[in-house]
């Protein structure tokens, strides 16, 4: 196999030489409704590798991005490793449609190596806009018409995307937490659009 980034001969599809290479920037934004959002990575770094989520090998790349950016979160937030997850799920937000796998569950998955509850089909987009077109004012006026199913016992939840662009689509996903009596711990994201 070779690395998808620099060509060399590799074990991985991502070779460690380059994935250790990727500008990290351990970004923390504040969404409308206080809560918060962690990503790994700059968006300006990934962009060709996340272009792949759409072929056949997608999936093994971000498999790969997601298993070293939560690494990397939390070796910067050791405390937030150590919460007690008995009542804490990882929720990945799922489109309505999607091609042959979901991306932010294989993110969302990378989470279970740390002891959490992983769900994949928990929160899903009611509508199939296309959002990453679109500005803030025309994504807050279509919605993402969530559907949320969860058990009560799981109080706490960690939110999981790929990246935020505006926030609207975390900010609706943990408004509709809240509204179901669920506590919405912080929100991870693979990469920031704005760096």
């Amino acid at each position: 196999m070779y690395c998808v980034v620099c060509g060399q001969l590799s074990w991985h599809i991502i070779c460690k030489s380059c994935l250790h290479n990727i500008w990290h920037v351990d970004s923390k934004r504040i969404l409308h409704n206080n809560v918060k959002v962690f990503s790994s990575f700059a968006f300006s770094e990934l962009k060709f590798l996340l272009a792949s989520k759409n072929h056949i090998i997608g999936s093994r790349i971000f498999k790969c991005l997601g298993y070293y950016g939560v690494y990397k979160f939390f070796a910067s937030y050791p405390n937030l490793a150590a919460l007690h997850k008995k009542y804490i799920a990882v929720i990945s937000i799922r489109n309505h449609t999607i091609g042959a796998y979901s991306h932010s569950a294989i993110l969302a998955q990378c989470f279970q190596k740390y002891g959490f509850q992983v769900f994949h089909n928990a929160l899903i987009i009611g509508n199939n806009s296309r959002f990453a077109f679109l500005g803030r004012q025309e994504r807050e006026k279509i919605g993402r018409n969530f559907h949320f199913t969860l058990k009560k016992e799981y109080e706490s939840i960690i939110l999981v995307d790929d990246i935020i662009t505006t926030g609207q689509t975390l900010f609706e996903a943990s408004q509709i937490l809240m509204q179901n009596n669920h506590t919405p711990l912080f929100a991870w994201t693979l990469c920031d659009s704005r760096y």
